[in-house]
């Protein structure tokens, strides 16, 4: 059998045979073999290559060429998701149970379901529905007009992270929510909210924020609590001497509740504004409101809880904690230790103070 140097020294064409009886003997060459018969395979079960080409060139071919099977989930994810699951199911189901309930209400009651919704949808398309309920909200605010105002300085923002942020748009959410609900609203306004800021963002996805809030004794602003709340004093006109008088904003309306304050917030006045700082973190950015106070020349106070109650877990309270014990004080009748009782959840610890035994220790110290 002649070698491979022969065959390439040959002047005639070595036959098919040799050729393939020296290549034979190498490892790339049975690689290419394999490679050749598969090729052969794919070619004799394909009528033509013309047809195959003309088959590649279809949009099934097509797509199924560029198709990649999607990564599988980690078992954490598989978890995660069999749990967003039930938990979606258990809410589908109680919603349906609420519904069957008010149905056979209905049906107890002999009121007719389909008409009242029938009845709903028109007044919905004439607008009758919501100028209703608009003139029933300002009927409720009445009484805000009378009261003193809360508002939550939002000039914290850009201290916090984007997971805090989010926390304050809930709080605000859960503060705007009570004040609704309460039987003495307040005037609730928002100061230093950029519109551009997360938090201004977060409640964006709420519906009706914010053309329907301003509507419900509400108010934000990107200005700062100062220039919101606070009085301009001096118009920048030329005074007797004739140099123009610089105008100054008065705070003494204003009152900073923070915990870090020496005053101790005996009652509410009417014709005051009082301030919750905007901040979730307080642990982190302690004393930040008070050296703000302090630097706008505002007012300090801070909520009387060490008179009433004894507190073993922390002492820091969340926004609409601190709001919503502000609206229960007028509802208990201008009772701190009742309003705290009922805002304050119990993982606080909470242990009511005893004034008789207070008196009594002050009595004794004093003799």
């Amino acid at each position: 059998m002649p070698g491979p140097e022969q065959l390439q020294s040959s002047s005639s064409p070595p036959n098919e045979k040799e050729v393939l009886e020296v290549t034979k003997n190498s490892p790339k060459a049975q690689i290419d073999t394999s490679s050749s018969k598969a090729v052969a395979a794919t070619t004799s079960c394909s009528p033509s290559t013309d047809a195959t080409s003309k088959a590649d060139d279809t949009p099934a071919a097509s797509a199924a060429v560029q198709f990649e099977a999607p990564n599988p989930m980690s078992k954490n994810q598989i978890r995660k998701r069999k749990r967003y699951e039930r938990a979606m199911e258990k809410k589908r189901l109680k919603k349906q149970q609420k519904k069957d309930v008010k149905n056979a209400k209905a049906k107890a009651e002999g009121r007719d379901i389909e008409a009242e919704r029938k009845f709903q949808a028109e007044r919905a398309a004439t607008g009758e529905g919501k100028k209703r309920r608009d003139e029933k909200w300002q009927k409720h605010m009445e009484s805000a007009k009378d009261t003193f105002q809360i508002c939550i300085d939002c000039g914290f923002e850009d201290q916090m992270n984007f997971k805090e942020q989010n926390s304050l748009a809930s709080q605000l959410r859960y503060c705007y929510a009570q004040n609704k609900r309460s039987e003495n609203p307040v005037f609730m306004s928002v100061s230093g909210m950029s519109e551009t800021g997360n938090t201004f963002s977060q409640l964006k996805k709420v519906n009706g924020f914010p053309e329907q809030w301003l509507s419900r004794a509400f108010s934000h602003s990107s200005e700062s609590l100062e220039k919101m709340h606070g009085v301009v004093v001096g118009s920048g006109d030329d005074d007797d001497d004739g140099e123009k008088s610089t105008p100054t904003i008065d705070t003494s309306k204003i009152v900073y509740l923070t915990s870090d304050s020496g005053n101790i917030l005996e009652h509410l006045d009417d014709s005051k504004v009082y301030v919750i700082g905007g901040i979730v973190d307080r642990n982190r950015l302690k004393g930040t409101t008070m050296k703000k106070a302090q630097e706008l020349g505002i007012t300090t106070a801070k909520l009387p809880i060490e008179q009433y109650l004894k507190l073993v877990a922390t002492k820091v309270l969340t926004v609409n904690h601190v709001f919503e014990i502000l609206l229960k004080y007028r509802t208990h009748g201008n009772d701190w230790k009742k309003a705290m009782l009922d805002v304050l959840p119990a993982r606080k610890d909470i242990t009511e103070v005893d004034a008789d035994a207070d008196a009594k220790g002050e009595k004794k110290k004093d003799e």
